[in-house]
């Protein structure tokens, strides 16, 4: 009788009380699964994905059988991503595995990702923050920052958003936030009865800092990389080139605006009475830190022509007679690595506490992607969306895509998010026949808005194990920052492309 009921209304009541029921339904399951033994929870993790998989791959569909086995992989890859049954680097060697066994790529073909350039790019970056975090050059920074500030807490917070951004720009975000615990919480503990509430502000603040200086460089983190390597792909069909200054031209604008929107917002979010801090432990430990030392000289010696490269290789690479490939920032990253190396700033063994495992996520991601595109399976996806999308304003398609991408990252792997995401958006633009970057960059920019969870990023993770502040915390602030951070980066991406700025 219901059913016959819900048959009768229109599509969008339909849907909005099905949508209810789930809900109804959602925390009932959940304790159910959480009752179960662990080991029940894992193999159902596992194997869940994998009966997709093949239901997905014998029921007839209307589709092509290269479209629907591309369909069944991308499923599968995103249900062990989403679930984490498998390590996310196991379930990145799965990839290629699946995409030649449905043929829809030669070995060499599926492994090639894996050696993307992009890929070499974020190496070198890696390996350049190992040397700022053995040598204490990040250490240096926050310490100099800090007392230059001042002792009002306002300036004080900025001054911690600011040092955890200017880091997360060529150094792990993770280690970043490590960091910057114990010099927050050394300074909020001697704000008396303020303590608790000082510590939850400089707390988000850092990881909100860490979080949007990643956005400005392709370095910055690894969705970037995966981000922009798609995104080169497509614009190399065109003709069209895309590198690092060009992703810095809009990354960069768009953390500095949402640096001052958050800042202001955690103030106004939580309020303290007190307005000055004794700042002196950190001059006296910026004191006794003396001078640069040797590693510290022979780091930022290397450090500042590779970003200068990074930046303008190919005119410095064409008025020397440089071959072009040569200055392209992979190259340039692998050269700077070299030299660290060569010149005993780094040892091998400092380079293993480097996490090797994200470049087998971001070959998989760009293997994934191109799999979807090679398929058709991208351009079906976009199909679907644009027939459900296709009425809209190009700037409204926009906001939904920057929503759909923080609500993901905010519960998986951010570069998971985007290597999903990415493919079936390129797809999508052509349909729509807009400029690719209007869809693929308010993405790549917005998964990095994954602060309203504590499992969004390990960062906020290491945040919420401090035990300082609660989920609520989180909710409250990354809410607030979030709806902003949406408008703001679809606004800067619309005009910046409308008006041939990047």
């Amino acid at each position: 009788m219901r059913d016959r009921r819900i048959k009768q209304l229109p599509i969008t009541r339909v849907i909005g009380t099905l949508g209810h029921e789930i809900i109804q339904l959602t925390p009932t399951f959940f304790r159910f699964f959480a009752k179960l033994p662990k080991i029940a929870q894992r193999s159902i993790k596992i194997l869940l994905p994998f009966f997709v998989l093949l239901a997905l791959t014998i029921i007839p569909l209307p589709l092509d059988l290269q479209v629907q086995y591309a369909l069944a992989i991308f499923v599968c890859i995103s249900m062990l991503w989403t679930f984490g049954g498998l390590p996310l680097p196991v379930t990145a060697l799965l990839v290629p595995v699946l995409l030649t066994f449905y043929g829809i790529f030669k070995t060499d073909e599926a492994l090639s990702s894996f050696a993307d350039p992009v890929v070499y790019l974020l190496m070198g970056g890696l390996i350049m923050a190992e040397a700022f975090r053995k040598h204490g050059i990040d250490r240096r920074l926050a310490y100099s920052i800090v007392a230059r500030f001042g002792s009002d807490v306002g300036k004080i917070l900025f001054s911690f958003m600011l040092v955890s951004a200017v880091l997360s720009m060529w150094i792990s975000n993770t280690a970043t936030v490590a960091l910057m615990i114990p010099v927050v919480l050394g300074i909020a503990s001697r704000a008396g009865e303020e303590k608790g509430k000082l510590s939850i502000l400089f707390l988000l603040g850092i990881g909100i800092g860490s979080a949007l200086g990643g956005m400005a460089t392709i370095t910055g983190s690894a969705p970037n990389a995966v981000v922009s390597s798609l995104l080169a792909q497509r614009l190399a069909e065109d003709g069209a080139a895309w590198t690092f200054l060009d992703w810095m031209k809009i990354g960069l604008p768009t953390s500095l605006a949402l640096l001052a929107v958050s800042w202001y917002v955690l103030r106004k979010l939580f309020p303290v009475r007190i307005e000055s801090l004794d700042i002196a432990s950190v001059r006296k430990e910026l004191s006794e830190m003396g001078r640069l030392s040797q590693g510290e000289r022979k780091t930022l010696g290397i450090f500042f022509p590779t970003v200068i490269l990074w930046v303008a290789g190919a005119d410095i690479g064409a008025m020397f007679g440089f071959p072009p490939s040569f200055m392209s920032a992979a190259i340039v990253a692998l050269t700077a690595a070299v030299l660290l190396f060569a010149s005993k700033t780094l040892d091998w063994q400092d380079a293993r506490s480097i996490p090797w495992d994200i470049f087998l996520i971001i070959g998989a991601g760009l293997a994934l992607g191109e799999g979807l595109q090679q398929s058709g399976a991208a351009d079906w996806m976009a199909g679907v969306l644009v027939s459900l999308t296709g009425d809209f304003h190009i700037f409204v398609i926009m906001l939904v895509v920057s929503v759909v991408s923080v609500a993901l990252s905010n519960f998986m792997s951010n570069t998971a998010t985007a290597a999903i995401l990415v493919p079936i958006l390129i797809g999508m633009a052509d349909e729509l026949m807009v400029d690719p970057m209007l869809l693929v960059l308010v993405c790549g920019l917005s998964v990095s808005v994954s602060f309203i969870t504590p499992i969004g990023t390990p960062p906020f993770t290491l945040i919420y194990s401090t035990g300082i502040l609660s989920r609520n915390d989180l909710l409250r602030s990354g809410l607030r920052i979030s709806l902003p951070a949406i408008l703001a980066i679809s606004t800067v991406v619309y005009l910046m492309v409308r008006f041939g700025l990047i």
